[in-house]
This record gives structure tokens, sequence and C-alpha cells, in this order.
């Protein structure tokens, strides 16, 4: 690992490339939130069933990772990347000429697999080209990039749904998936060496063994399970506010869809400012007492937002604690990542695989409870990212424990 303070990776075509890389499954499901309503109609199915899609896709994000980390680790960084767009391309269409919802659920779940190939591995090449307290500064200008997909996606989705139909919304992402192929081919160097070459083909199955003696191993490790439950439970309480907007906003505030996004781009203005004052914040604090006080901070406007939506039929009282508690995820995930992944080294795409995979199987419960517990309120939203936000931490203790 290059552990100057300066890489010479670090560039801002190479930080776009990743971030764009990165963004593939944020824009797949914000993009298609302001049509949730219309989805709905065009498969004559409730809002619940809709919101399945999104608990769907998270199942394919948490199970694809898994996959994508050993592969990386054995092929190098390029082709099951590659590989992984390829899926998600084809997904895609298959998304937009669903004609039921069990269909499209279905081609949620491989577009899920096949975009999550971004996600394992960006994490794993900057673990490949920087130190633990440098890759927290390059997540937090991948989440500059990053942060674009929630501001643009939903108004963009928004206007598409609008004068053309929420079926366009698939067609679009798979024509950037195309794109994201083409620049990973031409653009993209390796960065991890594959080691195929020392595994005898026929033994390729061999691998499975040790793989899930890696994976084992992993989760007895504390200080990366602390951070990445803790990261994913805070993933958790976001998706939660993600799966029940739509129906909040849209459906119980009257909220017009086209203009949803403008909501939901403000919460990502949010998350996108913090992201950069932590990289300054990470010049003069540790990576550590960053996190553990902006995770109190999350808890507080966790905890006055429940409140006010059981107390207060309004929409600024949801909005307000809102946007506060979504700006302290700039913090909380880039260190959580670097943190998690900051002592991995040569098992970094399996360490990456596994936080990917714990943090979105948080994250498809959180959606799940908001959908299961559907009522009519804003409760069942507010509620879930409070339980979450207080486990998220609880998870802080497993560090208490590693210490002592």
């Amino acid at each position: 690992m290059n552990q100057e303070a300066k890489s010479p990776h670090e560039t801002i075509p190479f930080i776009i490339l990743l971030g764009s890389l990165t963004a593939f499954d944020p824009l797949s499901i914000d993009m298609y939130l302001p049509a949730f309503p219309q989805i709905g109609k065009s498969f004559s199915v409730g809002a619940s069933s809709v919101e399945l899609s999104l608990s769907a896709f998270f199942i394919g994000l948490a199970l694809g990772q898994l996959i994508y980390g050993p592969l990386a680790d054995i092929y190098g960084r390029k082709k099951p990347l590659i590989l992984g767009m390829l899926i998600y391309f084809f997904a895609s269409i298959g998304c937009s000429m669903s004609t039921n919802i069990e269909m499209f659920i279905t081609f949620r779940v491989l577009q899920a697999l096949g975009g999550c190939s971004g996600m394992v591995i960006t994490r794993a090449i900057v673990s490949d080209l920087f130190d633990k307290k440098r890759s927290a500064h390059i997540y937090s200008m991948l989440m500059l990039v990053m942060g674009v997909a929630p501001i643009l996606a939903p108004l963009f989705g928004g206007y598409l749904t609008k004068f053309f139909e929420w079926r366009a919304i698939f067609l679009v992402l798979g024509l950037l998936s195309l794109t994201s192929i083409a620049c990973t081919i031409f653009f993209l160097p390796e960065t991890h060496k594959p080691t195929l070459a020392k595994v005898p083909r026929q033994k390729f199955f061999a691998l499975l063994k040790p793989t899930l003696l890696g994976y084992f191993d992993l989760c007895k490790d504390r200080v990366f399970m602390s951070y990445s439950l803790s990261g994913g439970l805070m993933r958790a309480a976001m998706f939660a506010y993600i799966a029940g907007s739509p129906f909040v906003f849209i459906t119980l505030f009257g909220v017009p869809a086209e203009n949803y996004g403008w909501i939901f781009g403000t919460n990502a203005i949010g998350i996108i400012g913090s992201s950069q004052i932590n990289r300054f914040l990470l010049r003069r604090y540790s990576l550590e007492s960053i996190f553990k006080n902006v995770m109190y901070v999350s808890g507080l406007m966790a905890f006055i937002l429940v409140i006010n939506s059981i107390f207060f039929h309004s929409l600024f009282a949801l909005l307000i604690p809102l946007f506060f508690l979504m700006t302290t995820m700039g913090f909380i995930f880039p260190n959580s990542a670097a943190l998690g992944l900051g002592h991995q080294g040569h098992r970094a795409g399996m360490a990456s695989a596994l936080l990917g995979t714990i943090q979105w199987s948080v994250a498809f419960f959180s959606s799940f409870f908001v959908s299961f517990f559907h009522n009519g309120t804003p409760t069942p939203m507010t509620g879930v990212i409070f339980i979450s936000t207080l486990l998220a931490i609880s998870c802080l203790a497993l560090l208490k424990k590693e210490k002592n």
C-alpha cells in the first residue's frame, strides 16, 4: 500500500471515475423513488409492494458483495468490475420491460447483483493505493462525486416520470452502465495483481473453504465489526428514510413528484457538505474522535425526529431534524469505511465485501420494517431511523471491550 502523503493516483479524473462507479447503486435507488406511485398504478399494487422492490434491491447488494470481494482478490479489480456492470446493464433493460411487480422485483435483485461490483471494488482500490487516514480523505472526496447522484437523480427521475414514463428511468440507467464499462476498460488502472495463476483452475472451487474461513476470521475482528456495524446501522437509518419518504412526502403531505427531488437533494447537499468538512477536520482530529462524537449528534437528531413525527403533523417538523441527521452521514460513512478497512491489508477485497454485505443487509431489514409497519403515518419511517441510530451507537461498546 502506498504510505506517502500524496499519491500519483490522487487526481481529479481518477476520483471522478471511482466516484461514478460507486454511484450506480445510489442512482438505482434514488432515481426511481419519485416514480413509486406511478409504478404502483402500472402494476396495480399498493405502496408497500413497490417498497419491497427497494428491499429486494438491498438483498442483491448484500449477497453480491460477498461474491465480488474474493473475485477481486483473485482475478484483479478490473475483470470482476466489468462483469458486474454487464449484469447491471441487462438487468436494467429487464426492469424497463417488466410486466408485473414480481418480474420487476426479480430484475431489481439482478440489477443490484451487478451494480454492487462498483461499491466493493472501488473500496478495495482505495485500500490498495492509500493508507488509513488518506483513505478517509479519498472516501470523503468520493462522497463529493457520489453526492451528485442523490441531488440530481430524484429530480431527473421525477421529470422522466412526468414527461415520459417510469420505464425510461431504467433505460437511462442501462445506457449509463455501458458508458462506465468503456471508461473502466480504457481508463481504470489495475491496482491488484491477480492471484489466480497460483491456483490450478481445476481446483478453483477449493478456494471456497479458505474464503469462508476468511470471512469467519473477519467476523471475529472486533474493530472491523464495530465500525462495520455502526456504519451499517447508520446506513440503515438513511435507507429507512429513503424507503419511507416517497409515501410520507408525496402521498401524505402532497408534495408533487417532480418537487420531491428538491427535498431529497437538500439532504444530499448536507451530506456532501459535511463530507468535505470531514476532510479538513481530519487534519486536526483523529478518525476515531470524529466518528464517535458525530454518532452522538446523530442519536440526538433521530430522537427529535421521532418525537416530532408523533406529536406534530407538520412537514417542516420532519424536514429540519432529518436534514441535520442526514448531514451527519457525511462524517460517518467515509470514516467508518476507513477505520474498518484500514488494517486489512492483503484481504482488502474480502473485507470490503463483508463490510458492504453487513451494511446492506441491515439496510434491507430497515426498509423492510418501514414497509411491514406501514400504517399511513410517518412513524414507521422515523421509528426505524431512531432504533437504527441507537443500535449504531451501542456498537461502539465493542471497541471498549477491545481496549480493555
